[in-house]
């Protein structure tokens, strides 16, 4: 049987991926019923589960055996953390830097209601803005906002895991 797997998990703050083919109908549901929780946000493109709760009032381990519960799979151990320092060098930055983007596209996406996210809206202000350079007549060979796109596109592709479902 397969187990939810704690992604992320700070004092009031717990992210709860769940493998594809797991129940998802009723986690809002089976979290709000606990003591302490004050949200619970559903992703299905990253098949996860983000709850806020206060840390006085719930922990952890009652939240992921309640969605454990719902969903039909096992809940971890209690001694498992989440993997949270990178082994190459740089891993613990770019962790940070994930981490940030992440809740950036989260909040563009609420902020458009879901019409587009950082991915999206990310590229069309880089290529807007190299648009008015070159109208401007300031467009020189590898400026620093080239290197940016640059960075950005080699990022996207090679950085960012692929979503599974």
């Amino acid at each position: 049987m397969s187990t939810v797997v704690v992604a992320h998990d700070i004092p009031g703050r717990l992210r709860v991926r769940l493998p594809a083919g797991a129940g998802t109908e009723g986690l809002h549901a089976a979290v709000a019923t606990i003591p302490g929780v004050q949200s619970c946000t559903w992703s299905p493109r990253t098949r996860s589960v983000l709850v806020l709760y206060d840390p006085a009032q719930s922990n952890r381990d009652a939240i992921v055996e309640a969605l454990a519960q719902v969903s039909g799979l096992e809940a971890p151990a209690a001694s498992e953390t989440p993997p949270m320092v990178a082994s190459e060098p740089g891993g613990v930055l770019a962790l940070g830097v994930r981490q940030l983007a992440g809740e950036v596209d989260q909040r563009v996406h609420r902020a458009t209601r879901g019409l587009v996210g950082l991915g999206g809206l990310f590229p069309v202000a880089l290529a807007a803005w190299a648009l008015t350079e070159v109208v401007r007549g300031r467009a020189a060979p590898l400026a620093w906002s080239s290197a940016l796109w640059y960075a950005h596109g080699l990022f996207r592709d090679y950085q960012v895991p692929a979503p599974r479902d």
